[in-house]
C-alpha cells in the first residue's frame, strides 16, 4: 500500500489542484466525491467536464479515469465514454467471500510481526474511532476512514505488500456500499456497540500475539457479512437484470 489512509475523504477539499502528482491527486478527489454522494452509481464522468471543474488538463483526467476503472470502480463503454460502476448483491457478496479470503490471513501474519510501536499507534487509531463512532452527530465518512486506518494498520504489519494491495482494491470497490451501509449502521447504538467491540477484540489478540485467534475472530464476522447483506436491491443495489 502506498499509505496507511486515503487522503480522498479529509485533506483534499480544494477544487484547484497543485501540478504535482496531478493524476493521484484527480484520483483521490473523485473518490472523496464517491463517498461524499457527489457521484452516485452509473453516473457518467466527462473528461472535459472533470478537467474544467478541477482545473486541470485532461490528460491527468484520462490517467485518473483509467486508474477508477483498474480499481474496478469505473467502466469504459464504446461510443459511450466511462462511467462508475453499478454494484448488484451478488458483486457485494463475492466482494466480501474475497475479503473473508484474504484478510484474516493478513491478520495473522500481522499479529505474528507486529511491533510495540504499531500496536501503541493502533490504540491510538482505536480511542479516536471510539471518540467518532461516540458522538451525536456522526459523519459516515469518518467512520468510514477511521475504520480503514485501523484495519489497514494491522494488515500493514503483515509484511504481506502484495495481499495488502488486493485487499486494498476490495475496499475500493466497496467504496459505494460501504458509504450507504455506514450512514444506515450507525442510527443503531447496539450496531456501534459492536462495531467498537470487534476492533477491542481484535487488539488485544494482536496484544497476546494470538494470530489463530485473530484469524477466527476476522473470518467469523467478515463471512457473517458475506451471508447478510443488508438492505433490498430496491433500496441501494442497481437492479440485477
Amino acid at each position: 500500500m502506498k499509505s496507511d489512509r486515503r487522503i480522498t475523504m479529509n485533506d483534499l477539499n480544494r477544487e484547484v489542484l497543485q501540478h504535482n502528482k496531478l493524476p493521484d491527486l484527480v484520483l483521490d478527489k473523485l473518490m472523496e466525491w464517491i463517498m461524499s454522494g457527489k457521484l452516485s452509481m452509473g453516473d457518467k464522468l466527462n473528461t472535459e467536464e472533470l478537467a474544467s471543474q478541477l482545473g486541470v488538463s485532461r490528460m491527468p483526467i484520462r490517467e485518473a479515469l483509467s486508474n477508477l476503472e483498474k480499481k474496478g470502480l469505473a467502466e469504459s463503454i464504446p461510443y459511450a465514454g466511462t462511467r462508475l460502476i453499478t454494484l448488484t448483491k451478488e458483486d457485494v457478496r463475492q466482494i466480501y467471500i474475497a475479503r473473508t479470503a484474504l484478510e484474516p490471513v493478513a491478520a495473522r501474519y500481522a499479529c505474528e510481526k507486529i511491533t510495540e510501536e504499531e500496536i501503541q499507534n493502533l490504540e491510538k487509531i482505536q480511542e479516536e474511532y471510539k471518540r467518532i463512532v461516540s458522538q451525536d452527530s456522526i459523519d459516515a465518512i469518518d467512520v468510514y476512514q477511521q475504520n480503514r486506518l485501523y484495519h489497514f494498520s494491522i494488515y500493514k504489519a503483515s509484511q504481506l505488500d502484495r495481499v495488502c494491495s488486493m485487499i486494498e482494491s476490495l475496499w475500493d470497490n466497496l467504496s459505494f456500499f460501504k458509504l450507504v451501509y455506514g450512514q444506515k449502521l450507525l442510527l443503531k447504538e447496539e450496531s456501534r456497540r459492536n462495531m467498537i467491540a470487534e476492533h477491542d477484540s481484535y487488539l488485544e489478540a494482536l496484544k497476546n500475539h494470538d494470530s489463530e485467534l485473530i484469524y477466527h475472530l476476522l473470518g467469523k464476522n467478515l463471512k457473517k457479512r458475506t451471508e447478510d447483506i443488508p438492505y433490498s436491491s430496491s433500496a441501494y443495489f442497481h437492479e440485477e437484470a
